[in-house]
């Protein structure tokens, strides 16, 4: 939440403007939002979420698939790759999921995913890969995906912390309307492990081409 705290002491007035972080339970699936804006091309589109740190230019909400869904935008080859934070940065041990989908090709798609705990766990299109990585010279996992056109995947993603440093970093992913499977996707052990970290989401439009879309984004124990 974002708005304005005013305080009046003695006859003077002050205006500070202020926000409330995601934090465990939240959830976003932007149905209630209205689409009071129109883009480049027309379409009815919505700002993202207030709280979604230097979002606004980077991200619309619009319709899809019979729902409302956050996409990012294209208009500027700067912003082809964007992440942005949705939650405080001393975060941890939480899990963090979503509806995934790139639009495209089978030749050209675009990657999408998740920030955990400065862990990005992403979908990547045109690799066919489900990938774990944080400054990629340190770590970077993956596992060959399927990775489709317009449809949806659902992502989990979700880093433990052992009590000497270590931990793991795993991630699920499956199409959505599909049996969840049992074991996790990918499974990234991390001798020192990032123990905080603030939830995210991230878009990669190689030449702003094809867009991404998120939904029904829940963070939870």
């Amino acid at each position: 939440t974002v708005g304005y705290i005013q305080a009046t002491v003695d006859g003077m007035t002050s205006v500070s403007r202020g926000r409330i972080l995601a934090g465990v339970g939240y959830s976003e699936d932007f149905e209630s939002t209205k689409l009071i804006l129109k883009d480049r091309d027309g379409v009815d589109v919505a700002p993202p979420p207030p709280t979604w740190l230097g979002a606004g230019p980077k991200w619309h909400i619009m319709e899809r698939d019979g729902g409302k869904v956050i996409t990012n935008r294209l208009e500027r080859l700067l912003w082809q790759r964007t992440m942005n934070f949705i939650g405080k940065s001393d975060m941890k041990g939480y899990t963090m999921e979503a509806d995934v989908m790139t639009d495209g090709t089978r030749r050209i798609l675009s990657t999408v995913g998740l920030v955990n705990q400065r862990y990005l766990i992403v979908l990547s299109g045109n690799q066919r890969l489900l990938e774990i990585s944080s400054n990629h010279e340190r770590v970077k996992d993956s596992v060959p995906f399927s990775v489709q056109p317009n449809t949806w995947y659902h992502l989990i993603t979700r880093v433990d912390t052992n009590a000497d440093g270590s931990g793991v970093v795993r991630a699920k992913a499956w199409e959505k309307g599909t049996p969840e499977p049992d074991a996790w996707t990918i499974e990234s052990k991390q001798k020192h492990v990032h123990e905080h970290g603030a939830p995210g989401v991230f878009a990669f439009s190689p030449q702003s081409l094809k867009r991404v879309f998120i939904d029904n984004i829940t963070i939870s124990d």
